[in-house]
């Protein structure tokens, strides 16, 4: 897979996602939360994954198109025609199709016991490799056309429907490997996404420069890198995605409108970091307006825990090292209030998330002005690395930060009761995702349920399903080299 430039030094890509911004940390040791990542080459919260078949099965039994355009009663086809249910069909690289159907009509009424030769193009097969199969239409004039095995690579196909005396029909067939992991509801498919597209987060992919949304299509075009998925802190209901396109302009998407807004006022060429921040050497924009200039790493945006005011909290490191944290939508920032005391963040510690920072393997907690609701200082400790900051999906009101200890075991720190624990039925050396997922070489586990996706080839970043939602998911793409 080809990458666009480098981002600006200030930026690190962690090591097991490709070319997609996440939370976990970088190699040998902890890392930036919400750090730019270049975008992908050749290969989503605001609204819902939708099902694969609402998308492809919007228009089911249409009549053919030559019958509808003829220019007189004369010039139409009469007699019997065959149809399919769709005018396509998808299925997962490697996997199979199972819902098509074919009917054959004569008019109004249904075409019964009528034998249709089904043909297959494009290295989609049935079982046992056969490229043609024969069906019988039922007393509805349907007749399903069994199990479609589709080959990987990308290919796209057709499925043709001939029987005696009558007009023959075809659809077009098509491959994907987009998925999207929920917790805790499991995989589902990702419509209307080229294949080998790059995961960024929620239901968004990115390939060769244009973003998609699963089930949408295309979203934004010209896309040079792109930062982190984060919360609006003007809109409730809405993620923004920062952009910069290949003009060196600045944009945001934003998953409520699905559309793309360009921004004023940034410089041409800035980083995309979270949401609608951008960094340009050591200053953070948002807007026509800067609301940090002494920026040297930046942690994970996000809503701030407990605070009824409904801000949301970047914590950054400066650049002489001190632990700050900028809220937004006020713009103003501080030093972290514990800095310097007992049990705070010493100079040159990581941001993580929201008000915690890392620090010789332990993991602080800090305030704006010296309160909080949960306590502050060093509250988790033997920490190795982290991964996004998102709700917990079985427990609404808290939230975890997937970690891995100094051990190398998988763990789970809650946040609201500032404890760790071992997570369960995990591999050792696993990498954090978020909420309650750990990625392993090419499979993800999920903490007291296992193994819940395989074939794993890259991953984008952990974020709740909407936002006010504890249902987490996480835009995945599979292998398909072969079958």
């Amino acid at each position: 897979m080809s990458h666009l430039p480098d981002p600006p030094r200030r930026s690190s890509a962690p090591p097991d996602v490709a070319s997609v911004p996440t939370a976990a940390p970088a190699a040998g040791g902890p890392g930036p939360t919400a750090v730019p990542g270049p975008a992908g080459g050749p290969g989503a919260a605001g609204v819902p994954v939708l099902d694969r078949r609402a998308v492809l099965h919007a228009s089911a039994w249409a009549v053919p198109a030559i019958v509808l355009v003829s220019a007189s009663p004369a010039a139409a086809v009469s007699g019997p025609a065959l149809t399919f249910s769709s005018t396509s069909y998808a299925g997962v690289a490697c996997g199979v199709i199972t819902d098509a159907e074919v009917r054959l009509a004569d008019g109004a009424d249904a075409v019964a016991g009528a034998g249709v030769v089904l043909q297959l193009a494009g290295g989609y097969v049935f079982d046992g490799g056969f490229v043609t199969r024969s069906v019988v239409t039922d007393g509805d004039g349907r007749a399903a056309c069994g199990t479609i095995h589709v080959p990987g690579g990308g290919a796209t196909g057709s499925i043709a429907a001939t029987a005696t005396g009558a007009t023959g029909g075809t659809a077009t067939l098509a491959s994907f490997d987009a998925r999207i992991l929920a917790s805790p509801r499991g995989l589902s498919d990702a419509p209307a996404i080229p294949v080998g597209a790059t995961p960024v987060a929620l239901d968004l992919f990115l390939s060769a420069g244009v973003l998609h949304r699963a089930g949408a299509g295309v979203v934004a075009t010209g896309i040079a890198a792109f930062g982190a998925l984060a919360p609006s802190a003007d809109d409730a209901t809405a993620f923004l995605l920062p952009l910069r396109l290949d003009d060196g302009s600045a944009s945001v998407f934003d998953t409520a409108s699905n559309a793309v807004s360009a921004v004023a006022g940034i410089p041409s060429q800035a980083t995309p970091i979270a949401g609608d921040l951008f960094l340009s050497g050591s200053t953070l924009h948002r807007g026509a307006g800067i609301v940090a200039s002494d920026v040297d790493l930046c942690g994970q945006l996000i809503d701030h825990d407990a605070d009824s005011t409904g801000r949301l909290y970047l914590p950054y490191r400066a650049t002489d090292g001190s632990p700050r944290l900028l809220r937004l939508p006020d713009g103003d920032t501080r030093t972290a209030f514990e800095f310097g005391s007992p049990g705070g963040p010493p100079a040159g510690a990581t941001p993580i998330a929201d008000d915690l920072f890392f620090a010789a393997g332990a993991i602080h907690r800090v305030s704006w002005d010296g309160t909080t609701a949960f306590g502050a200082g060093a509250v988790a400790s033997g920490i190795a690395s982290w991964g996004a900051l998102t709700p917990n999906p079985y427990y609404a009101g808290e939230r975890l930060l997937p970690l891995t200890t100094t051990t190398g075991d998988a763990a789970l720190f809650m946040v609201s009761g500032n404890t760790v624990r071992a997570a369960r039925v995990v591999p050792s050396g696993a990498t954090p995702l978020g909420a309650d997922l750990f990625r392993v070489g090419t499979t993800i586990h999920q903490d007291g349920v296992g193994l819940v996706a395989s074939d794993v080839r890259a991953v984008g970043a952990a974020s709740p399903a909407m936002r006010g939602d504890t249902r987490v998911v996480v835009p995945l793409s599979a292998a398909v080299a072969s079958c």
